[in-house]
């Protein structure tokens, strides 16, 4: 039962551990800061990506509705005055 233990012990320890290691190794090697430096940047352009897709798709379905409303005022006009 004791080693079982052990070994319960060891393996809650053992991903805090890595992790820990995995971070310090992270900031002391100029590649890998590089690469997180990097990861953030591309994140950061898909987030803009997406922002500006967003409001295109925003300001379109507005270009759509002014549309329709200028078809309606036109079909208004023909019949107010007979155009």
């Amino acid at each position: 039962m004791a080693a079982k233990e052990k070994d319960t012990i060891a393996v809650e320890i053992t991903p805090i551990t890595a992790e820990k290691v995995l971070k310090v190794g992270i900031m002391l090697d100029p590649k890998s800061r590089d690469i997180t430096s990097m990861r953030k940047m591309v994140v950061h352009i898909c987030q803009e990506v997406e922002h500006h897709q967003n409001m295109s798709d925003f300001y379109q379905g507005e270009v759509e509705w002014v549309k329709e409303l200028l078809e309606l005022s036109r079909v208004d006009r023909m019949i107010r005055f007979g155009e």
